[in-house]
């Protein structure tokens, strides 16, 4: 019964991302498709659509821009992950900056990138 704990853990890891995804990306195919449609029965009433309409239209689905106030809240993020790896590490009993500590490294230095940046691109403007 352990082989297959096992085979079912390892589907489950992998799984999940790829099902949240999944999910996630049918309910805006979705959402896309009702607003076409929603468009197509304004034109085809001949009513006009609005410019702003028009402008939210596009920006839908871009990334936004980059700020020094979201570097600054991703790097904050990324330190909080990475200290609760560091804590998870800790109560597990072996904390010696080996294991998840370790891990907790990438985040963490990726965080504190991303904060510096954040703080320099603010000083600039």
């Amino acid at each position: 019964m352990s082989d297959f704990q096992g085979i079912l853990a390892i589907i489950m890891i992998f799984g999940m991302p790829v099902f949240i995804v999944g999910i996630v990306a049918y309910f805006r195919a979705k959402d896309r498709a009702e607003t076409q449609k929603t468009v197509r029965m304004a034109i085809e009433k001949g009513q006009t659509l609005p410019p702003e309409f028009l402008e939210s239209l596009q920006k839908t689905g871009t990334l936004k821009e980059k700020t020094p106030e979201r570097d600054i809240r991703s790097g904050l993020i990324l330190i909080a992950v990475a200290g609760g790896l560091c804590v998870l590490d800790f109560m597990h009993g072996d904390f010696m900056f080996g294991g998840l500590s370790g891990v907790a490294a990438i985040p963490g230095f990726i965080g504190v990138a991303l904060l510096i940046m954040g703080i320099v691109g603010k000083r600039k403007a």
